[in-house]
């Protein structure tokens, strides 16, 4: 990939391809729902035989390369901080709900990602650094993509984590009423069990859908369901009307059992996350079909490009 700047478009134009895509991929499914994929070595003939990716297909590819932030993160070359590996995450994320992977490849955009993570958590490393310990990479490679993954992102950098807002609740729990050595000894021992949780649900679409709190509230409602509940019971009171102010309205929303049906719901979407491993040889196969259905105008291997 050269150095020059990248095409960019307006949302229409990066919509357009994908919803004409999504067209021909149903088009060309199986009866299950998922189109046949290509064996090894097999390439398709004629345009019509070209399997393009499903929406489950790209959710596949993406999670794939969620997994692969945390492994490159957390290897001896980097070392980065937990908050750019969420970071990382969730820029790929929002890249990827306005764009698609056949228009740009999950891992390209994942480098690029990590990159402008790095520089946006002050976690600053040159780029000559960056690219010489990512084998097969230039530094062309990562700065090509920058301004399309910014414009994308409508350059809202800051990004609130769960897992500051676990550990903040970690603290209040300390001070919970009722919470003696014992307590404080059972939440040293579920704070391991919350940050796990917390790392698998970056794979999920819980940060699209739920803010930080909720989610980091949810881990430690399934890591020690009775000290987190007597904690929220703690607060939900404090919304209740004293003696002198029995006419102040408070929304039924803002109640203990709502929040507790939220957090239930959230609760299973993370435990859901723990128990499904990545089928990577369903990655592989969708990765291979990519090759043939790739938009050659951002295609560095296509004349096109």
């Amino acid at each position: 990939m050269g150095a020059a700047h990248p095409d960019i478009r307006s949302d229409s134009d990066i919509r357009s391809p994908f919803q004409r895509n999504r067209t021909s991929a149903s088009t060309s499914a199986s009866a299950g729902g998922y189109p046949l994929a290509l064996a090894a070595g097999d390439e398709p003939t004629k345009p019509s035989q070209i399997e393009y990716l499903t929406f489950q297909d790209e959710l596949e590819l993406v999670t794939f390369q969620l997994s692969k932030i945390s492994q490159l993160c957390r290897a001896l070359i980097f070392n980065f901080s937990e908050t750019v590996e969420a970071t990382v995450m969730s820029y790929l994320k929002c890249f990827y709900l306005r764009n698609t992977c056949m228009d740009s490849h999950p891992e390209n955009i994942m480098l690029t990602c990590l990159f402008l993570a790095t520089k946006t958590e002050n976690t600053l490393i040159s780029i000559d650094s960056f690219a010489s310990r990512i084998p097969k990479t230039t530094n062309g490679d990562v700065l090509a993509l920058e301004f399309l993954v910014t414009q994308l992102l409508k350059f809202q950098f800051k990004v609130h984590h769960a897992h500051l807002a676990a550990r903040g609740i970690y603290l209040d729990l300390q001070a919970c009423p009722g919470v003696g050595p014992l307590g404080l000894e059972q939440l040293s021992q579920a704070w391991p069990e919350v940050c796990a949780l917390l790392r698998t649900g970056r794979l999920t679409d819980a940060e699209l859908l739920w803010t930080p709190s909720q989610i980091a509230c949810a881990a430690w409602w399934v890591a020690d369901r009775m000290v987190t509940k007597a904690w929220l019971k703690a607060k939900a009171d404090r919304l209740q009307p004293s003696s002198n102010q029995s006419s102040t309205y408070i929304p039924s929303s803002l109640g203990f059992d709502p929040l507790t049906q939220y957090l239930q719901t959230l609760s299973e979407l993370l435990i859901q996350a723990q128990r499904k491993p990545i089928d990577k040889d369903r990655v592989t196969a969708v990765d291979r079909r990519l090759r043939f259905c790739r938009n050659p105008e951002k295609d560095p291997n296509s004349a096109l490009f």
